[in-house]
């Protein structure tokens, strides 16, 4: 499945237009933003791995975008932790 069908949002008929109960709405909701959490710690991931190798190659600039772009699926990563520990559910 490729990065952009994986994030596309559904079009067409909305589901509580259907008759779906917002229960089912709800997990589907969860389900996708946990896809999302998933890509965001893989990106942490690969772009780790590519700021140390640009970092190496003393490509600095690029290893520090690559560094940021880190941080920032590491933010993800971590608020969708925090609001799990802090959910009722």
């Amino acid at each position: 499945m490729t990065m952009q069908r994986m994030l596309k949002r559904p079009t067409g008929v909305r589901a509580k237009d259907q008759g779906v109960p917002a229960r089912k709405i709800a997990e589907a909701r969860r389900e996708r933003q946990e896809s999302a959490v998933e890509i965001a710690g893989y990106i942490a991931q690969l772009t780790s791995e590519m700021a140390s190798m640009a970092g190496a190659a003393q490509l600095d600039l690029l290893a520090y975008f690559l560094s940021l772009a880190r941080m920032e699926a590491e933010t993800i990563t971590r608020r969708h932790v925090l609001e799990q520990l802090e959910s009722p559910d």
